[in-house]
């Protein structure tokens, strides 16, 4: 699996605009819809089924982390957005810190083995503090484009 080739460029939002859990995964749902990862049409259905999630328990881990994700119909393949916020968004974290950092994770309902490699694969990838730093303190989404290829290199490298 690689992160780089999951999320599309034009899916990585370096400044969040948003300031509350669903604003953030609103920005994130329209930035895939933007990219022609899912259809504008489903965004609604998709932020419902993000949120729904959330209501199990938040995604977001903790140290400024989080991870949304969800099964919806409307989604053909695996996909996923990137977004940040420097100010850090309410999250309700484990921690109860602010989240700067935010994977959005959308699959389909039958892909139930990839989407859990794929939320493995991230959390691996955020166990590295020095990365979730580079990630925090990256320029833009160009600078964060190649963070993710560098960290997919490094880690199937066995490095």
């Amino acid at each position: 699996m690689k992160l780089y080739e999951l999320i599309d460029p034009k899916a990585i939002i370096s400044e969040l605009a948003a300031t509350s859990k669903e604003e953030s995964i609103s920005e994130l749902v329209a930035a895939l819809a933007a990219a022609g990862k899912v259809k504008s049409a489903n965004s609604d259905g998709l932020v419902a089924a993000l949120m729904a999630r959330e209501q199990l328990g938040s995604t977001g881990i903790g140290q400024g982390l989080a991870v949304p994700h969800a099964k919806h119909d409307s989604v053909g393949d695996l996909v996923a957005a990137f977004g940040r916020s420097k100010p850090g968004i309410e999250f309700d974290s484990l921690d109860g810190e602010p989240v700067q950092l935010v994977f959005l994770l959308l699959s389909n309902k039958e892909a139930s083995g990839l989407h859990l490699e794929a939320l493995a694969y991230i959390t691996k990838l955020l166990r590295d503090d020095v990365f979730c730093k580079f990630l925090k303190d990256a320029k833009d989404a160009d600078e964060i484009a190649g963070l993710l290829k560098e960290a997919d290199e490094k880690l199937s490298s066995g490095s």
